[in-house]
């Protein structure tokens, strides 16, 4: 039986492998979403003539907004507290919901534009404004309040820890990550991954994360 962690002690890190991903992959998804097609407008336009990049970015996106929220957990494994498991719950609703989101408003309305036929414009415009699955609909307003709660819980036990502010100010600033249009997401991502740097560099009494 392992003993109980004695105050100064060296807390649990991520692994080799972790460390890689939490910077890897945070900046992959800032160059991916570099390539997010932008404008105003009709929604179905900004799509069909935008097709290739709008199907790529998005094929990308739903691998890269669900391991976004593994990365989260990574950054509070074992960390206790109250404010640690709300975001341990917050963060595959988070995964979920906002996955389907993604998955429906972004590669759903790719597919039916590259499928083509009568009324292909009616169909995506229907998708994007639909109040469940659409911009502004319930999943993605429930997904991005769960990643934002997810983000609070983890900068408050990551403080109590001992993280120093302006990692966790880059943290927060994460948050915005849902966002995800240029240059918003880019920058929000990149901010995540200096806070990523920041939080597995800094050293956390094991003491902090005994339950």
């Amino acid at each position: 039986m392992s003993r109980r962690p004695l105050p100064g002690d060296a807390a649990p890190m991520p692994s080799t492998a972790q460390r890689a991903l939490l910077v890897a992959a945070p900046l992959a998804f800032a160059a991916l979403l570099m390539l997010h097609p932008t404008g105003g407008g009709d929604f179905a336009v900004l799509v069909s003539e935008n097709l290739t990049a709008w199907l790529a970015v998005h094929y990308g996106a739903a691998v890269l907004f669900p391991l976004m929220g593994y990365l989260l957990w990574v950054l509070i494994a074992d960390l206790p507290g109250r404010a640690a498991t709300v975001a341990r719950y917050a963060i595959p609703v988070y995964a979920v919901v906002y996955g389907v989101y993604e998955a429906m408003v972004g590669l759903a309305t790719g597919i039916v534009t590259q499928e083509g036929g009568d009324r292909v414009a009616e169909a995506v415009n229907g998708i994007a404004t639909h109040p469940i699955v659409g911009e502004g609909g319930l999943l993605p307003t429930v997904g991005g309040l769960a990643w934002i709660v997810a983000v609070t819980g983890a900068i408050l036990a990551l403080r109590a820890a001992g993280v120093r502010t302006s990692a966790l100010v880059l943290l927060g600033i994460g948050t915005v990550m849902i966002l995800h249009i240029p240059p918003i997401g880019p920058v929000a991502l990149v901010c995540f991954a200096g806070a990523a740097v920041m939080i597995v560099g800094s050293p956390r009494p094991a003491a902090i994360l005994a339950t």
